[in-house]
Formats: structure tokens, C-alpha cells, sequence
């Protein structure tokens, strides 16, 4: 069973700094429950990581160590950042 089905809180949460992201994707492509997305308008040039189903991250941390560019770092503010990504808008 996986972690993502037992409602546990994971430790750490993924905090995405949309203006470091370069959009490459390598932390869309290693995220094992397809939490995080790339988003953007078809008018900008790149688009951003961030993550789209917060309740579905079991925060592995997978898609921290898959940035190159320190676009990702893990936090263990897990419920403030579930809230921001519940609630702020996303980069686009």
C-alpha cells in the first residue's frame, strides 16, 4: 500500500519557486503520484513547475533532487504549503 492512500501527512512538502523554474519538466517527469504539472499560457515562452494536487504528494522529495536549478526545495511546512497550493494562483 502506498503512502499516498493512507492520508498520512507526509514530513516535507515541495516548495516551487516559479521564477527559478526554467520549465525543463525532470520534476514532472519523477513524481511518482503525478502531483506536480508544468503550467503556462501558449504565449509564454516557458512554462512553470508547481504542484496541482496537493493532497496526492506524499513529499519524497523526488522532484527536489531532479531540479537542477534549485527551482524545488523541500520544506517542513507541509500544511502551509498545502495552503499555498490550495489557495495562491498559479504561475502562468
Amino acid at each position: 500500500m502506498g503512502e499516498e492512500d493512507t492520508g498520512k501527512t507526509p514530513k516535507k512538502f515541495p516548495w516551487f519557486e516559479p521564477f527559478a523554474c526554467e520549465g525543463c519538466g525532470d520534476c514532472v517527469s519523477v513524481c511518482p503520484t503525478g502531483s506536480v504539472e508544468l503550467l503556462g499560457k501558449e504565449d509564454q515562452k516557458v512554462p512553470k513547475a508547481w504542484v496541482v494536487s496537493p493532497d496526492t504528494c506524499i513529499g519524497c522529495g523526488k522532484c527536489a533532487k531532479a531540479c537542477i536549478v534549485g527551482a524545488v526545495q523541500m520544506t517542513s511546512y507541509v500544511d502551509m504549503a498545502k495552503k499555498r497550493y490550495k489557495e495562491e494562483p498559479r504561475p502562468v
